[in-house]
């Protein structure tokens, strides 16, 4: 079975065809990440309409939130927690401001994910060696994007390295599933973003794709990358997964 492992259904992107394209993906396992305030709720919504996956989180984007924002973020993820595979997606990011602030709020989270024992999806763009210097528990490196040598110390740590439709076009994405184990890959496809089509949104659907381009990387079956990716990703939410419309 194919695995998208991060997405986010609850994007207001989708309102207009969110159902067509939760129909596009019968046959994937896709798990949502809510990531804002308003995300969460509407990821939380989705859940019991598509029995769909979840893990919920705050993004690094919304560094400026005061703390009673972030507190109520805190306390509904908390209250939810057996609706959730992971915390996440939480971390920092090179292109936001005032670091201090989102360390500050993602060892919040970090904190929260050890109280409630679940693993961490991680948005670290930037900041992927301070990320990885910070986590001591089981984590995800969402659309990764950093060095090979930090992925190859990711992997080493028992990690996971998430690969989004950005390997469909580009060659340092290919370069690092090329020379990193299959055993530590996940795959993704952060729809609506990262559309590997001009002008299209992107969705759960094409995480198919990514699959097939790791197939031929790594010179090995479809059906194989298939199985190891997919027990890449019950292993890591530690969750048998199933396909949207089978559970």
């Amino acid at each position: 079975m194919y695995v998208d492992a991060h997405c986010h259904l609850e994007d207001k992107g989708f309102n207009k065809n969110r159902d067509e394209v939760v129909n596009r993906a019968r046959d994937i396992c896709v798990i949502t990440s809510g990531a804002t305030l308003g995300g969460i709720k509407r990821a939380l919504s989705l859940k019991k309409k598509y029995n769909i996956y979840l893990t919920l989180g705050y993004h690094p984007s919304k560094v400026k939130s005061d703390d009673k924002i972030v507190n109520n973020v805190y306390n509904l993820i908390k209250d939810n927690y057996k609706n959730i595979l992971a915390i996440g997606e939480i971390g920092m990011d090179i292109k936001r401001d005032n670091p201090e602030r989102q360390e500050e709020i993602f060892k919040k989270f970090l904190y929260l994910a050890k109280e409630l024992d679940k693993p961490i999806v991680v948005h670290a763009r930037g900041y992927e060696e301070k990320i990885f210097n910070l986590v001591d528990i089981p984590t995800m490196f969402h659309c990764y994007s950093g060095s090979l040598d930090l992925a190859k110390k990711i992997t080493k740590e028992g990690y996971y390295i998430s690969i989004s439709t950005l390997l469909l076009f580009s060659e340092h994405h290919k370069m690092i599933v090329d020379k990193i184990d299959i055993d530590y890959i996940l795959t993704e496809t952060d729809s609506p973003y990262l559309s590997p089509f001009k002008g299209e949104k992107n969705e759960p659907k094409n995480v198919k794709l990514v699959v097939k381009e790791i197939s031929k990387i790594k010179e090995m079956e479809l059906d194989e990358v298939k199985r190891i990716i997919y027990n890449n990703s019950v292993n890591f939410f530690r969750e048998k997964l199933t396909p949207i419309f089978t559970k």
